[in-house]
């Protein structure tokens, strides 16, 4: 299965698969200004982020929700009824976004930036942040993601997941791009607990798409170790977050050939690259 097959068939059920953390997003709302601020949320899938961080943005702001996946953005308009006050889906890469140069104050991904090509998707963030704007990259390093109940429990997982990117891979990326500059990092630590029928019907349901790259016959067979080897029908343990602060530099860029201005309507076009966008 392919990754894009799985963002597909996995749309209509992923925000019941699928933890939101709020704490990553006040901390953001914390660290902008107060005025009305345009954004994108870059790689939203159902959009659950993007409506949390709309919600504490002031009156007036507008957050378009970007992704590739078409079932991903209709699930985010069923779910807000076909529209949402300041919330504007927008079929986009991360590698080529359709926004003007320097018209954002904020960029965020919410886990997903390790689908990304990741100097262009600097490259492209540079571009449409405005001197002062902001990115904020909120995701998982390997060595958090080792930590995780899958990573200790769940055969092959940190294996299989060499997308993430280590806090020193992050900071040489910011530091190579032209028009950014690494202001801070952060690590965000959750105390989770879950039951095993849970755990089980997470990895069945493909809860993260590392779970895609398992053949069938591999992942039914990894399910079965990992629930022999859990330690107990009730299982707690404690979930690590990195969040990645890069501000936007006072360098100019010039306005490439073809660039549309922010989409404040529909879906947008695709752009050439197909690559996922996801969290």
């Amino acid at each position: 299965m392919t990754l894009s097959d799985h963002f597909e068939r996995v749309a209509a059920v992923y925000e019941s698969l699928r933890t939101t953390d709020e704490a990553p997003v006040h901390r953001i709302r914390q660290l902008l200004p107060d005025r009305c601020i345009t954004g994108l949320d870059i790689g939203c899938g159902t959009g659950r982020y993007s409506r949390l961080l709309r919600r504490l943005l002031p009156d007036g702001s507008l957050l378009v929700a970007g992704d590739v996946s078409t079932a991903m953005l209709a699930e985010l308009r069923a779910g807000n009824h076909g529209h949402a006050r300041g919330v504007v889906p927008l079929l986009s890469t991360a590698e080529e976004l359709p926004v003007r140069t320097a018209s954002l104050d904020l960029v965020t991904a919410f886990n997903c930036v390790h689908h990304f090509d990741l100097g262009r998707f600097l490259t492209a963030v540079a571009r449409v942040l405005r001197p002062d704007g902001q990115l904020f990259i909120y995701t998982r390093s390997p060595q958090q993601n080792a930590r995780t109940i899958w990573g200790r429990y769940f055969p092959g997982f940190t294996e299989h997941e060499q997308r993430l990117h280590s806090e020193a891979v992050f900071r040489g990326a910011v530091r190579r791009t032209a028009g950014l500059e690494l202001l801070a990092t952060q690590t965000f630590k959750y105390p989770r607990s879950s039951t095993v029928e849970r755990l089980i019907a997470q990895a069945e349901g493909r809860h993260y798409s590392t779970f895609s790259l398992y053949t069938s016959d591999e992942l039914r067979a990894s399910i079965a170790t990992f629930l022999a080897r859990l330690p107990s029908p009730e299982v707690s343990w404690v979930d690590e977050h990195l969040l990645v602060v890069v501000g936007g530099s006072r360098r100019k860029h010039a306005e490439p050939a073809g660039s549309s201005t922010l989409a404040r309507g529909g879906q947008g076009s695709r752009p050439p690259d197909q690559r996922r966008a996801r969290r």
